[in-house]
């Protein structure tokens, strides 16, 4: 018996990540959904797992990569799940050693799951993010997963991955974005993203965010009895990669430690290798050489000045101009004044994308362009001088096609 299509069953779903209608959080819950998956048992762990939930502003994905790829190489059959995608959306689930996107087979097996225990009419209800939330429930369990990282998609309180019932809890930088959502401050936003704890979680890693932020960090792992591991905020100069793999590096070490003293019955399946750290894709990505084309997602003002203090240290003696595209949701004039002065300093180019899909920030007219026009400013020029190509994470697909 055929079953419905994974990915077109999910075309035909609710996707705010398009309509970028968050509103619909106000009288939202995860109940439903949670009420489906406990009934038939698909988030049920088979043996002993370590779920670990990624949370924060920025920097979540590439952390996220760098803990999949760590527990990989130590050893255990570990699984993905990342959110947004840059040109497929099967880039969201992957397994290891080598982290592809999900392949038709594993979409096929987790159909067969679905729609066996289940029919279209029950699943219809659920959302875009959910449906794919629910396929790597159903995938990782299948496949044995022993190691389970999942990236939080908006917030963490209802966040679908919340579902994941996480173990650990690994928080990344804390910034003002989807404010409509999470909230004005960055303490508010803060407390959106530890709600994501439940009562299986047992230890928290952070990067030391200021005063104020401490303190709530601190409050809430103490309420809630959390072991707090707090390591160093990101540096002045230094590429945010190369610290995150550094917190991650980190990161496990202590939770070795952790399962080594509670006995902790992890499987590990295989012996542990020496394999560099796959970069994530899209973070700094280098597009192509001539000329230096760099695609980085930051599509936040906290984002923005990150990736722009990186550039120094990922691309030392390299200037480089600037295109951003901003979606209207984004604050996109805050943005764009620190764009300025950056490419006003290194008295490079600024571009902004103007369209249907991007929004040119306010006061910016005579830096727009047309989407259509990119193609003219990438072409090689023999100029040796960089381009970073920034602020959404659908521009990818612009310099991929």
């Amino acid at each position: 018996m055929s079953h419905p299509d994974f990915l077109e069953f999910g075309s035909k779903l609710t996707n705010l990540e398009k309509t970028r209608n968050f509103n619909v959080f106000g009288d939202y819950s995860l109940d439903p959904f949670r009420n489906l998956i406990d009934f038939h048992g698909w988030r049920n762990r088979k043996k002993e797992r370590l779920r670990i939930s990624v949370v924060g502003t920025n920097g979540k994905g590439s952390v996220s990569h760098f803990l999949a790829g760590s527990f990989s190489n130590l050893g255990y059959r570990t699984g993905l799940y990342t959110s947004p995608h840059l040109f497929d959306p099967k880039e969201r689930i992957r397994l290891s050693p080598n982290f592809d996107p999900i392949n038709e087979e594993d979409l096929k097996e987790i159909s067969n799951i679905l729609f066996t225990e289940s029919s279209a009419e029950e699943l219809s209800f659920l959302s875009w993010f959910e449906w794919f939330t629910l396929g790597s429930f159903v995938l990782f369990e299948k496949k044995d997963i022993s190691v389970q990282v999942y990236e939080a998609g908006l917030g963490g309180r209802l966040d679908a991955t919340k579902l994941s019932d996480p173990d650990v809890l690994v928080v990344c930088a804390i910034g003002e974005d989807h404010k409509a959502v999470l909230g004005n401050t960055k303490e508010a936003i803060l407390r959106e993203k530890l709600g994501i704890v439940t009562e299986r979680t047992k230890t928290v890693f952070a990067l030391e965010p200021e005063p104020s932020l401490l303190k709530i960090l601190k409050e809430f792992c103490s309420e809630k009895n959390l072991e707090l591991y707090l390591y160093p905020s990101l540096p002045e100069g230094r590429s945010y990669l190369d610290h995150n793999q550094q917190y991650v590096k980190f990161i496990v070490h202590r939770l070795e430690e952790i399962i080594s003293k509670n006995k902790i019955r992890i499987e590990r399946t295989e012996n542990a290798i020496t394999r560099p750290l796959r970069r994530p894709p899209g973070r700094l990505e280098i597009i192509s050489d001539s000329p230096m084309v760099v695609f980085d997602p930051a599509h936040n003002p906290d984002a923005i000045k990150v990736t722009l203090s990186s550039l120094s240290s990922a691309f030392p003696d390299k200037r480089f101009s600037i295109i951003a595209g901003f979606l209207p949701d984004k604050e996109g004039e805050s943005m764009a004044e620190k764009l300025l002065d950056y490419t006003k300093t290194q008295k490079s180019n600024l571009y902004f994308l103007d369209s249907k899909e991007f929004k040119l920030p306010e006061g910016y007219g005579s830096y727009s362009i047309l989407p259509e026009k990119l193609s003219e400013i990438l072409k090689p020029s023999g100029n040796e001088d960089g381009i970073l190509v920034l602020g959404s994470f659908r521009l990818y697909s612009y310099l991929k096609t």
